[in-house]
């Protein structure tokens, strides 16, 4: 009986062992190309158009994607972003989780100083009919965009995306899709390795990064942007 029992316990802690030690991977892809990449001018109907190269990007990273398996697909709320995962949900029946903390911020070259302690709610998300069917909302909270108006109130909100992202995948042995932007995306990719958050890395659009959780829980980058 009690090797019966002696056995069974070393066989739970072994297998709670792997658990706690599983890596977990993210992946993390810049959005396609838009007409306010290429006029600058970033208006909202620009920001939400996809260029015709942005939509040759698209067709391509899904080929690239195609090649890879997620658990789970987490994007910002942009409508460029989610025009560029669509297609890889429609060919494989999945749906993303819309993250407001995921949103492109931090571009402001002044007041990268100062400190924010408190983030205020925006505008309302809202998908058209095309969208509703692939996208879902974590909680009831991630309906309403954050209002970033600064470079403080950007590093905040990059940092409660990632204390999102290690509640919900740390150790957990899960393959982790993100889908994001330029500023806030080096920004977080940096966090997540815990070295300082100052957009030290060039994100071209559709551009895919590779992270490897370590023992610690910060990351590795494997493959940088290419």
């Amino acid at each position: 009986m009690f090797i019966r029992y002696a056995i069974a316990l070393a066989l739970f802690l072994a297998a709670t062992a792997q658990a706690v030690a599983a890596e977990t991977e993210i992946y993390f892809v810049r959005h396609a190309e838009t007409m306010g990449n290429i006029t600058q001018s970033h208006q909202k109907k620009d920001d939400q158009t996809l260029s015709p190269n942005g939509i040759r990007q698209v067709e391509t990273l899904t080929g690239k994607l195609n090649k890879l398996h997620f658990d789970a697909i987490v994007v910002s709320p942009k409508v460029r972003v989610l025009k560029t995962i669509l297609p890889y949900l429609k060919a494989h029946k999945m749906k993303a989780e819309i993250w407001p903390e995921l949103a492109e911020c931090c571009w402001q070259k002044e007041g990268r100083e100062d400190s924010a302690f408190d983030l205020q709610r925006g505008e309302s998300i809202s998908l058209d009919k095309e969208m509703q069917p692939w996208f879902t909302f974590p909680d009831s909270a991630s309906h309403t965009s954050y209002d970033s108006r600064s470079y403080a109130d950007g590093m905040l909100q990059t940092f409660l995306a990632v204390d999102r992202l290690q509640k919900r995948f740390a150790h957990s042995g899960k393959t982790v899709l993100v889908v994001g932007h330029y500023h806030a995306g080096s920004r977080l990719m940096e966090i997540l390795q815990g070295i300082e958050p100052n957009g030290r890395y060039n994100l071209p659009n559709t551009s895919i990064s590779h992270l490897v959780e370590k023992p610690d829980g910060s990351f590795q980058l494997i493959d940088k942007p290419e």
